[in-house]
């Protein structure tokens, strides 16, 4: 297996005090939205799927969305040589573009962020006098 990397959407960022509640709601809603509008293909649906991948910064370890898929698949339909096999292999990288153009960065992908976080916040408690920065 291998993986592709689709991105984030810069709501969190290393090094916030609440970065990680941050990730957590940001990769959420950037994961619902690309399943519900660039799902995986059912030609490649046990063999691909998004998932949230975790990597290390000299800040600290931030988090983005990558496709996981079988690598050892795409190249035997790569190297096959038959038609059939040559298309689908074709079919998977035009899914994958598709998905990686997408601008996960919107105003509306991030109105939908910045409004699921500020529903975490609890007023009673002050937790939105903590805030440092709301993206």
């Amino acid at each position: 297996m291998d993986y592709l990397v689709v991105g984030s959407n810069g709501f969190a960022q290393v090094g916030d005090l609440d970065y990680f509640t941050k990730a957590k709601i940001e990769l959420r809603v950037l994961l619902d939205f690309l399943q519900r509008n660039y799902p995986v293909p059912d030609e490649f649906a046990s063999k691909a799927y998004y998932y949230i991948k975790a990597f290390n910064h000299d800040f600290g370890t931030y988090h983005e969305v990558v496709v996981i898929f079988d690598d050892q698949y795409l190249s035997a339909l790569e190297d096959s040589g038959l038609e059939p096999d040559t298309e689908l292999f074709g079919k998977f990288w035009n899914w994958f573009n598709s998905v990686e153009f997408v601008d996960l960065e919107s105003e509306e992908l991030t109105g939908q962020i910045r409004h699921a976080y500020l529903n975490t916040l609890d007023i009673e408690k002050g937790d939105h006098l903590k805030v440092i920065r709301v993206a």
